[in-house]
């Protein structure tokens, strides 16, 4: 059932909802970015992330997750594939402040006006969005193609 989901010309990753959204976040936070508004930026960022994140267990397992905490949707996808961690490393000091950015970005992006971020955390955290997408991409191609492969072994 699962495989038949994903098989025939059009359909498949082309189509999936969560991965469209998060495309689309990644140019708000573009948007944003041109005209300063780097707190914007940083939400349109992290809603990118979440719906990049959401992305593979939808293409696995065909469940999408409800929640909005990074750090949970990073643990559900890692159980498909370990490259989602190459995105946001968190080895040094400054890239688990990157990402606690990110994360909080849900909430003190929208409410807080003391949240603050510069220009310098949206360009770091763009590249970090940006190879999630990459990774999120080929993974999900990878797995659906094995779903197509199976239906033609069927």
């Amino acid at each position: 059932k699962l495989r038949r989901t994903f098989r025939g010309g059009n359909t498949g990753f082309a189509e999936c909802l969560q991965f469209k959204k998060a495309n689309s976040f990644l140019y708000l936070a573009s948007c944003a970015y041109k005209v300063d508004d780097f707190c914007m930026a940083s939400f349109q960022l992290h809603q990118a992330a979440e719906n990049f994140l959401r992305t593979i267990p939808m293409v696995f397992t065909l469940y999408g997750y409800k929640e909005h905490d990074l750090e949970f949707l990073t643990d559900k996808a890692r159980t498909h594939t370990l490259e989602v961690c190459d995105a946001f490393p968190r080895n040094t000091s400054e890239e688990e402040r990157l990402f606690k950015l990110l994360q909080d970005a849900y909430v003190q992006a929208r409410y807080n006006k003391n949240f603050a971020v510069t220009k310098d955390d949206i360009d770091a955290l763009t590249v970090r969005v940006e190879r999630l997408r990459d990774i999120t991409e080929k993974v999900c191609k990878e797995k659906i193609a094995e779903y197509e492969r199976r239906n033609r072994e069927e």
